[in-house]
């Protein structure tokens, strides 16, 4: 988990909500339902349960591939991260903050009070930060591109969803 003070989660906030005004009007894909207003898991399975029933209906056969994303929030390479906001439009300044705000950061792990060196981190998107569901749905959203089929749906689970 990323600590980070008040004052960051504040402004974090503020960067957050205008990026996913500016995204929601042009960048998500209608299958993503994590962290988009008026969308989530339920709506995700509503719309997936419609899919396949009607499918099922018609006398075809169903296939369902599950992905966990789990642990690939913590791989998300900075610098492809970088490289895929600036193909949605997030450019100059506010690209020059975030990736003011990946790089050069350190970790350590603390068990029983002991604790081991410090290491640069060089991937991973920063948990317990306010703009880390945020980079990863960038991250991940043109997934359902690359999957022939017209039945792909996205939610990408989060402690709080977006407003």
């Amino acid at each position: 988990m990323s600590l980070t003070s008040v004052v960051c989660k504040l402004l974090e906030s503020v960067i957050r909500d205008q990026i996913l005004y500016y995204l929601s009007k042009s960048v998500f894909t209608t299958e993503q339902h994590g962290f988009v207003k008026g969308r989530s898991c339920l709506t995700s399975l509503l719309e997936v349960l419609e899919l396949w029933t009607r499918r099922m209906d018609e006398g075809y056969g169903l296939d369902v591939i599950y992905l966990d994303y789990r642990k690939a929030f913590d791989t998300v390479p900075h610098q492809r991260l970088l490289t895929r906001l600036r193909m949605v439009g997030i450019t100059g300044n506010l690209l020059a903050w975030i990736k003011d705000f990946l790089y050069n950061r350190l970790m350590r792990v603390i068990v029983k009070g002991e604790c081991s060196s410090w290491s640069q981190v060089w991937s991973g998107i920063l948990q317990g930060s306010v703009l880390g569901p945020l980079f990863f749905l960038i991250f991940v959203n043109d997934l359902p591109n690359w999957i022939t089929t017209n039945i792909t749906r996205k939610f990408s689970k989060a402690d709080k969803p977006a407003r």
